[in-house]
């Protein structure tokens, strides 16, 4: 094996087992010394990889994200109707609540603590910020035949807002009761709700102007 490759194996080695453990523990009660134990490599891999423990955090947190969104589907990349695209966003959404949780658990864990740990504070708003300009473009392209792009985009602002926490809760619904939960169906009432809240988002922001 090259050095190269050994280098990227121990780099994803590394990433896989602090989102496991911080996951589990809380990014303030997982050490270094523990994360390099588990993932079997020495703890000065880690920091030649990442610098420091934050520097660890942001690359754990920045690849699930990414990992997150790019299984969502983008409205500009979608050549089919609107009902299709909410179709899409519907099954792809829920899709990817699934298949996350460890990133999911370890983002609302450090929202927690991020109260008392400035660079856990820094992360979460960088994720949740990724989060509220997907389903604000997302939401912006329902609104704009509905209105003039300003009042559009002030509306989509507002109801990202409510999406981004209804999906919050759709990952706990999933974490307390597993059983009973259908994450589509969840989807699918967000959509209906985003729908239904249209008309006002868009009246308070065209009063705002």
């Amino acid at each position: 094996m090259t050095r190269a490759r050994q280098d990227t194996g121990s780099r994803d080695q590394l990433l896989d087992t602090a989102e496991r453990l911080m996951a589990e523990k809380g990014y303030a009660a997982t050490p270094v010394s523990a994360i390099c134990k588990a993932a079997g490599v020495p703890v000065t891999s880690l920091y030649w990889h990442f610098g420091s423990k934050d520097g660890l955090l942001a690359s754990v947190m920045e690849r699930g994200a990414d990992r997150w969104f790019a299984a969502l589907p983008r409205w500009e990349d979608f050549d089919g109707s609107e009902e299709r695209h909410a179709e899409a966003l519907q099954t792809q959404g829920a899709d990817a609540v699934a298949a996350n949780p460890d990133f999911l658990r370890l983002f609302y864990t450090l929202a927690i603590e991020g109260q008392h740990d400035a660079a856990a504070a820094e992360t979460v708003q960088r994720v949740r910020g990724h989060a509220l300009a997907y389903f604000r473009s997302a939401i912006e392209h329902v609104m704009t035949p509905l209105c003039d792009a300003h009042t559009a985009h002030r509306a989509a602002e507002d109801l990202a807002r409510f999406a981004v926490a209804f999906s919050d809760g759709c990952f706990f619904a999933l974490q307390l009761e597993p059983e009973t939960t259908d994450l589509r169906q969840m989807y699918g009432d967000l959509l209906t709700a985003i729908r239904a809240l249209a008309p006002a988002a868009i009246n308070r922001a065209a009063e705002s102007r």
